[in-house]
């Protein structure tokens, strides 16, 4: 029980941070990117190969900071 506890609240703190990480983004720079752009497809497939080195059973919210760290790199919003 206790192994279980330690590791809820690692994989707590684990995606609490990848969520600090993926909202990196400020309103400004939110404002100039051009989210129906053709370059979106592009921006997807990259940052899923970025994502993809990830286990997502046990590395999920790191999935998810890196995928949506590399969709902003790409001026894409994340979703």
């Amino acid at each position: 029980m206790n192994r279980r506890v330690g590791l809820l609240k690692f994989l707590t703190i684990a995606f609490a941070l990848g969520a600090l990480l993926s909202a990196g983004a400020t309103q400004a720079r939110a404002k100039e990117r051009n989210v129906n752009s053709s370059s979106r497809p592009s921006a997807i497939h990259d940052c899923n190969i970025a994502a993809d080195k990830y286990s997502p059973i046990t590395q999920l919210p790191n999935q998810f900071a890196v995928y949506g760290t590399c969709m902003t790199e790409h001026g894409q919003r994340f979703g």
